[in-house]
């Protein structure tokens, strides 16, 4: 039995929706297992992990804020650009109907009466008395298509109107949370003295680093595992591995730290780079994907993990704000984050690394060249 192709289409559409919430809730259960293994957080680290993710909420508003004022100024432009339009053809029907009115006026109903009188041929006075019939309906249909054109334009200065406190309420929108991230940034600031602090006191750098590495490779390794059970639907994209040494960095800045370099006086080596830039840069994703993790993750701030299939993933540590929630497909160059210094980090920039397998792969062999200077 044939099945129709709209019938079809739903049925997809419900399979892939089912597998979406599927795939979120597994990967929900790897996160509350990896959130129970960080229980042995510090206060002063709990609090920042705190502040940190409410900085991310503000941030995510403040760009779906810019965007719909973005989209309002649009439509308003548009708006005035229509008014405009409608005024000018409301002008230039005024004066259409004054010059009809006063021919009108001139001629007054004499013609019609010297017509009636004279000895013309009663065919020529029906032509002429149609003539005049004419233009008195064109007249008419000038007059309803003035009104017309005014009733528009009220209805265009509504619009307007309206549009215009939508864009003063976003406006003041916009100032309330702007305010809010700059209250949460100094909360940050204080928190991130205190943490370090605590470090310092407890000491126990290297096996703290050494614990965040490890928590890092448990969970790549399970989201791989959750992953596997569920395929990337076909697709017509291009291998990963077919990209190497093609990809474009996720994020323009200074390349600070290379993938292997030595990490301090600690002994242990960068599994991926680091990009130094100005925060609230753009982080893009280096190609298309998946999203299997977007949470905060201690050592590394606010974290984005995408699975790229055949066993490759991106990472990208330490951002300001995820645009991206888990089961979310993207597509190479979409914007994903915005740089940043979370995860208790004291200078802005990218966290970036690749993985194949769970085992870090250097990616300045993946990508080309070296990142963009950061825009000034």
């Amino acid at each position: 039995m044939l099945v129709p192709s709209s019938a079809a289409a739903g049925q997809d559409a419900v399979d892939t929706a089912h597998e979406l919430e599927t795939l979120r809730a597994r990967i929900k259960t790897v996160q509350k297992d990896f959130e129970a293994s960080q229980a042995n957080k510090s206060r002063a680290e709990r609090r920042l992990f705190d502040v940190e993710r409410q900085i991310n909420q503000v941030s995510r508003s403040l760009r779906q804020i810019d965007t719909e004022l973005q989209v309002n100024r649009d439509q308003l432009g548009e708006l005035h650009t229509r008014q405009e339009s409608l005024e000018g053809e409301l002008v230039s029907q005024r004066q259409g109907l004054a010059t009809a009115a006063r021919a009108a006026y001139v001629m007054g109903r004499q013609q019609q009466v010297k017509l009636l009188l004279n000895q013309e041929q009663p065919s020529a006075i029906g032509r002429a008395l149609v003539y005049f019939g004419y233009l008195s309906r064109a007249r008419l249909a000038q007059i309803e298509v003035m009104r017309m054109t005014l009733q528009q334009l009220r209805d265009l200065e509504q619009s307007v109107g309206e549009k215009t406190q939508q864009l003063n309420e976003l406006r003041i929108r916009h100032e309330d949370e702007s305010a809010r991230l700059r209250q949460q940034k100094g909360a940050r600031e204080q928190l991130l003295a205190e943490v370090t602090r605590e470090l310092a006191s407890r000491g126990g750098e290297l096996k703290r680093l050494r614990n965040d590495e490890q928590q890092l490779q448990e969970l790549v390794a399970s989201l791989q595992e959750v992953l596997a059970d569920i395929p990337a639907p076909a697709s017509e994209r291009r291998p990963f591995k077919a990209m190497k040494g093609k990809l474009s960095w996720p994020a323009r800045g200074e390349l600070a730290r290379s993938y292997g370099s030595r990490r301090g006086n600690t002994g242990l080596k960068w599994q991926g780079v680091l990009i130094a830039a100005p925060e609230g840069g753009k982080v893009r994703a280096i190609s298309q994907g998946r999203v299997a993790f977007a949470d905060w993750m201690r050592g590394f701030g606010l974290l984005l993990i995408i699975d790229h299939g055949d066993g490759y993933m991106s990472l990208y540590g330490q951002n300001q704000a995820l645009y991206k929630e888990v089961g979310e497909w993207v597509d190479t160059g979409e914007v994903v984050a915005t740089l940043g210094a979370s995860g208790g980090q004291t200078e802005s920039g990218l966290y970036f690394e690749l993985r194949h397998k769970g085992r870090p792969i250097n990616p300045l062999s993946w990508c080309a060249g070296k990142p963009a200077p950061a825009a000034g």
